[in-house]
């Protein structure tokens, strides 16, 4: 029988999730919209030292008669010589405003901070590059779509620089998910956060010491001592010389800056148009000259000029803002005057500086200040469309259905993780909950095949041939049982073998020819066919063989409506990864539906919300340490850098699929369907076969009843008991990959399981206290030594981490203090865990005080927001599977 949702207290759970809201939007506003968290900020940071520079210079005393701004990356930083400008100037007083790091999407908002008027200096200076809208430009390929910079300017953002800053992005759902972070200001400094939580005593001591350590004084010179000299070009053929011991990252950083040939490059013209030009328009309405100048950007170059052009005299004719020559510049390109690729040294600096003071004198001299207009200048037409508009594709341009797919964004994976998809789920319940029953369903299904269809559309028909054969051979099947003729066991085997032949075909065919070619002695494997696994294959493949068992045993009727079981097939919440549902229940759920409480809708979003919490700010954070170590394990030698990698690993799948299916039992919660628990704890077993009773239950209850006991189970004596179980584990094992390491961590597992069936382990009363601790530390160091064969890509490689876990002798730790934090927080949360099931308890989300529901709701909230992972989020393990 289905489970039976919560009763309806609709009014009190309404209540529960607006005072979770109330209490998030509460605190996030008061740490990030005030200056409590911005005085705690790392100085280091990127957030840290752009705001800084902006005290510095608010703080610093204004001369509007003699003060020129010098906007600039790391380059202006390290380049300008304020006294040796001035200097040269005949009086003019420069102020290094060049911060490492940024963009000149950053620009605008440190001028606006530090000169909300736009009257504190006599001349702005804006670097560039190139006077070309070319390819040659650092950042001219990916400026719009530098999530970077947001982390720079974050706090001097305001409500209505969102649309603009979030749209510069290229990709629409990256526009939704940097709007979104920007608007709460907390998801851009997560990093920030996560350090300080994990050391606040070094970060009150590094603000401490920032006080009396002015990074960014206006009037400060910062040159380098390195030095190029010694290198040489050979446009002709295409070669560089280099200076003896010169890394050979930098020697690659330094042929792309030399000898790579530009190219025109619209977006960057684009970009320029977007940055550059409020900046020119802000200070022309003030009075201020703007000018702009092409730095030295590289140690040699071809020759030719760099004439003004494109979008930069388009933004000159609308403001009147000046260029500074380039060739004196261009002569300035030469390696002993520079430190690395794209840095001038001391050298370099000071003829730099000298050149900059004297040009920009010389103009000023003659540009006497100017009376503030009443109103900002008008950009021209072409230069407002250009600087608005974003390339869309016609149907001209491309074939009606090809541009549809793009537009609905056929092909790129819908993940858990993303804004994308709770906007995508909020839409589709609204419209289930809305819509007549009837039609209702239909939204499930149509909704299920697009997020399948958004990871290929192709996955979307191999899983329609699926459906219908099983529906019409389970139909085929029952008759043939009722009537008592016909050949029902054949029917089922043809069934069974046809899921298991679409299986075998895609996932097993290339790990099969690789195995045959292998063993015949072949190198290279002829028969290889490349096939692309369809995403949850695996998944949908077993619920349909115990769907056909299970209507051979006759337990359920035969299906009657398509869509039903095409629904129960293609149901997206659990599509990918599970739980894997029975039959039998999702399709008395769909027949007895009805609407969920609100109370059940809450309980669902706090579920999913754990279940992000999970993935996101536990797994990603330990993924990080076990990708970089099996990814290159040579680069870190010793036993701590092993043992670390190992369990972290072990933390990663554990949070990552049993995240998963939080997120999949809440959304069905949210839907009004029930599924079974997948996990219950099972880094707290007291032995494998404990273990087994609690990790992916759902696939070890399908293995039990689908492959174990049809192979006899335990009741043809120990022996076919023992031969049972390593086959189940060794099949389980091939189950979750096509290569012989999966199978041998089934075999390893299996191994164990019948060690224990000889010596009753597992079917005696649970320990309990010293024995229950020290039973479940010896199964979880088993465990986690068997996810080195489910890790490594080869037997060569697990058998190199062990080798390295017993004998790797002395190194460091891969955990960071972040991730060191999180792993004694996972570890306190084992025990209270452990003590809880000690004393025969539990914590049930129904029978929480409501406020104790909103406060748990708020801080899952504000975990998402701080405590996540900040790089890309790794797709979920499972979904290979």
């Amino acid at each position: 029988m289905p489970i039976s949702l919560a009763k309806p207290h609709n009014k009190r759970a309404a209540l529960i999730v607006a005072a979770a809201f109330a209490i998030f939007a509460l605190v996030s506003a008061l740490a990030f919209r005030s200056d409590i968290y911005r005085s705690a900020l790392d100085p280091a940071s990127s957030t840290g030292s752009f705001e800084a520079a902006i005290q510095t210079f608010r703080a610093f005393p204004a001369d509007a008669r003699r003060d020129v701004l010098v906007l600039g990356d790391s380059r202006i930083y390290s380049a300008l010589d304020p006294d040796a400008a001035q200097k040269a100037s005949g009086g003019f007083r420069f102020l290094n405003a060049g911060i490492p790091g940024t963009t000149p999407r950053c620009w605008p908002f440190f001028a606006r901070a530090i000169d909300p008027n736009a009257n504190r200096f006599r001349a702005v200076v804006i670097p560039v590059d190139t006077y070309h809208d070319d390819d040659s430009a650092i950042g001219s390929l990916d400026g719009d779509d530098r999530p970077m910079d947001l982390r720079y300017v974050v706090f001097q953002t305001r409500l209505a620089d969102l649309p603009k800053l979030a749209g510069s992005f290229s990709d629409p759902r990256e526009r939704v998910e940097h709007g979104i972070d920007l608007f709460l200001r907390g998801p851009e400094v997560r990093d920030d956060v996560q350090a300080f939580v994990a050391d606040p005593a070094s970060r009150i001591r590094a603000i401490s010491q920032a006080r009396n350590q002015i990074t960014y004084a206006p009037l400060a010179a910062h040159p380098r001592a390195e030095t190029l000299a010694g290198l040489r070009a050979d446009f002709a053929r295409g070669t560089l010389s280099y200076p003896n011991q010169l890394p050979a990252d930098q020697r690659a950083a330094i042929a792309n800056q030399v000898l790579v040939i530009p190219k025109a490059s619209a977006s960057y013209a684009r970009y320029r148009r977007e940055w550059l030009f409020p900046i020119a328009r802000r200070y022309e309405a003030g009075g201020v000259p703007v000018i702009f100048v092409r730095i030295p950007t590289r140690p040699l170059h071809r020759l030719g000029d760099d004439v003004p052009s494109g979008s930069l005299v388009e933004i000159a004719r609308a403001t009147g803002a000046r260029f500074l020559p380039a060739q004196r510049y261009l002569d300035l390109e030469r390696p002993e005057l520079f430190a690395d690729e794209d840095h001038l040294n001391r050298q370099g600096s000071a003829r730099f500086s000298d050149l900059l003071g004297a040009e920009v004198g010389a103009i000023l001299r003659d540009t006497p200040p100017q009376v503030p207009q009443a109103a900002a200048a008008r950009p021209p037409a072409a230069v407002a469309a250009r600087a608005r508009s974003t390339p869309v594709p016609s149907q001209s341009q491309h074939h009606s259905l090809s541009w549809f797919a793009a537009a609905a964004g056929i092909g790129i994976p819908l993940q858990f993780q993303s804004y994308e998809f709770w906007l995508f789920f909020a839409i589709v319940a609204a419209l289930f909950y809305l819509l007549p029953r009837g039609p209702a369903r239909w939204v499930l299904l149509l909704a299920s095949y697009y997020f399948y269809a958004r990871w290929n559309a192709w996955y979307v028909l191999f899983l329609w041939i699926l459906t219908v054969s099983d529906f019409l051979i389970a139909i085929a099947v029952e008759r043939a049982r009722e009537a008592r003729r016909g050949r029902p066991q054949l029917l089922l085997a043809l069934g069974i073998a046809a899921n298991l032949a679409f299986l075998g075909t895609f996932k097993y065919a290339n790990f099969a020819s690789s195995t045959v070619a292998a063993l015949i002695g072949m190198h290279q494997n002829p028969w290889l066919v490349n096939l692309f696994v369809p995403i949850g294959i695996s998944f949908h493949t077993f619920q349909s063989i115990s769907y056909l068992v299970d209507v051979h045993r006759g337990r359920l009727r035969a299906e009657r409506r398509l869509f039903s079981y095409a629904l129960y097939l293609a149901f997206f919440p659990q599509l990918l990864a599970g739980p894997i549902v029975r039959a039998w229940l999702f399709l008395g759920e769909l027949i007895a539906w009805r609407k969920p409480s609100l109370e059940d809708v809450t309980y669902g979003l706090a579920r999913a919300g754990f279940g992000l919490i999970k993935k996101m700010a536990v797994a990603d954070q330990f993924a990080a340490v076990a990708n970089e170590y099996f990814g290159a394990m040579t680069a870190h030698p010793g036993a701590p850098a092993a043992w670390s990698a190992m369990f972290a690993f072990s933390l990663q799948i554990y949070f990552d699929f049993s995240g998963y299916s939080d997120i999949a039992i809440g959304c069905a919660r949210v839907l009004g369907f029930v599924f079974p628990e997948n996990f219950n704890a099972p880094y707290l077993a007291t032995s494998i076969t404990d273990f087994w009773h609690r990790w992916h239950i759902t696939l070890s209850t399908w293995l039990r009843d689908y492959l174990y006991i049809p192979l006899g189970g335990n009741r043809y004596g120990i022996a076919t008991t023992l031969r049972n179980l390593l086959l189940t584990m060794l099949l389980g094992g091939l189950w979750h990959g096509a290569a012989w390491t999966f199978v041998a961590w089934g075999g390893f597992h299996g191994v164990f399981l019948c060690v224990e069936r000889l010596f009753g382990v597992g079917r005696r009363e649970a320990p309990r206290g010293a024995a229950a601790c020290a039973r479940i530390l010896c199964t979880f160091l088993l465990v986690t030594l068997a996810w080195v064969l489910f890790r490594a890509q080869t037997f060569a490689t697990a058998i190199a981490v062990y080798r390295q876990l017993f004998a790797g002798g002395a190194g460091p730790l891969l955990l960071t203090a972040w991730q060191g934090v999180l792993a004694v927080g996972v570890i306190a949360y084992g025990v209270l865990r452990f003590a809880i099931e000690q004393r025969g308890a539990s914590i049930r989300w129904f029978t929480l005080r409501p406020l104790v529901q909103s406060v748990t709701l708020a801080a899952v909230l504000l975990a998402l927001e701080l405590f996540t992972w900040s790089g890309p989020s790794p797709t979920f393990i499972y979904f290979k599977f």
